[in-house]
């Protein structure tokens, strides 16, 4: 009767058929709006159902989407020795390389670099010779390819140098070059024969990191970005000391940092130490643990304007990456340095990346000195 029933039926009315036999003959119960066994916890789900997935539908967080680069015009970017080791020197022909990278015909008027907000403390230029080592060199341009060099000024004096320099420019349009060099010194070793002691007059893009750079455009478009420790391709991994600053909108802000239980600047003892950064979920960071040293033999005196946990060179440096968390923090394991008895002064600072490779601003630097 069964197989002859299947046989006049349609096979969607057969399969119904069989579907409510099997719950019949299986005990289950027949669907309705609400199963208290779905709700049961899976030790006291029946054995009969036990193969069956548990789906959780608790809330989880999703990472942020990807932002699109922000749509910009105007933009610039400047380089410090580029892909050379760390003994660099800007003193170098060629050393600092300023793009015009605009995209619409915008015409770049004035550079201003600005070295008081380096993370070495006391970097000036010293085109006179009143800083620093025995050796200056005002502003040479060492290739100008479809530009005029308007003329130059130094603003800020410090220590018988400048903080900063102001270069003005002519019909500096993208594609146009300027590379020029120019003496850079720690005003703590000023009278001292060149380069200074462990080569501290010699100063590259990583001593340079977190000075203000602001780029001023023929359409009034004003950018201002900070240094930032350059990638190591074509470097010399931790002994690279280019650096390189980005001019363009909607780079990211200042990221926070802080070690926890310490309250720099601080002597430690411990190599170990953790780093926290606070931030937007989602972005980006990278981070740069910088040991330097302060190096004054053959000084006169012994040392110009020392303060505590001062550092006149860099000697060697180590990058961290990681991503803010959905709590808007991340904490990142680093290793502190002490590889010379006049050294183990770790600068530690980080920016955050645009998604695309690009640096904004430098976080305010914490010094941990390692004995």
């Amino acid at each position: 009767m069964k197989h002859a029933l299947t046989r006049l039926l349609p096979w969607s009315a057969a399969a119904i058929v069989a579907v409510c036999a099997g719950l019949l003959l299986t005990g289950l119960p027949w669907p309705s709006a609400a199963s208290p066994e779905l709700t049961q916890t899976p030790s006291a789900t029946p054995s009969d159902r036990a193969h069956l997935p548990i789906i959780r539908y608790d809330a989880s967080p999703t990472p942020p989407p990807t932002p699109l680069p922000e749509p910009y015009s105007a933009a610039a970017a400047v380089d410090f020795t580029l892909g050379t080791a760390i003994n660099a020197s800007t003193y170098n022909p060629a050393s600092i390389r300023v793009h015009n990278e605009s995209l619409n015909g915008e015409r770049l008027t004035e550079l201003r670099i600005d070295l008081s907000t380096a993370v070495f403390p006391d970097m000036v230029f010293d085109p006179e010779g009143n800083a620093g080592d025995t050796v200056f060199k005002d502003l040479t341009a060492d290739v100008r390819i479809g530009l005029s060099l308007a003329g130059w000024e130094y603003a800020g004096p410090h220590g018988g140098g400048y903080d900063a320099l102001v270069i003005s420019f002519q019909n500096f349009d993208q594609g146009d070059r300027f590379e020029f060099s120019i003496d850079i010194d720690p005003t703590s070793i000023t009278g001292v024969s060149a380069p200074g002691p462990h080569e501290t007059g010699s100063v590259g893009g990583l001593e340079l990191v977190g000075a203000t750079v602001t780029a001023t455009f023929d359409d009034q478009t004003v950018l201002v970005n900070q240094v930032y420790r350059a990638g190591d391709d074509g470097g010399a991994g931790s002994n690279h000391s280019g650096a390189v600053v980005h001019l363009r909108p909607g780079l990211p802000q200042r990221p926070g940092i802080s070690i926890p239980g310490v309250s720099p600047p601080v002597v430690v003892g411990q190599q170990n130490q953790t780093l926290r950064v606070s931030g937007p979920p989602g972005r980006p960071v990278e981070i740069s643990v910088i040991e330097g040293g302060l190096f004054t033999a053959g000084v006169p005196g012994g040392g110009v304007d020392l303060d505590p946990f001062e550092a006149n060179t860099a000697l060697t440096v180590r990058t961290y990456a990681g991503t803010i968390g959905p709590a808007g923090m991340v904490d990142i394991p680093i290793l502190l340095s002490r590889s010379a008895p006049e050294s183990g002064t770790n600068i530690i600072t980080a920016a955050f990346d645009n998604h695309y490779g690009l640096k904004g601003l430098v976080a305010e630097p914490l010094v941990l000195e390692l004995k």
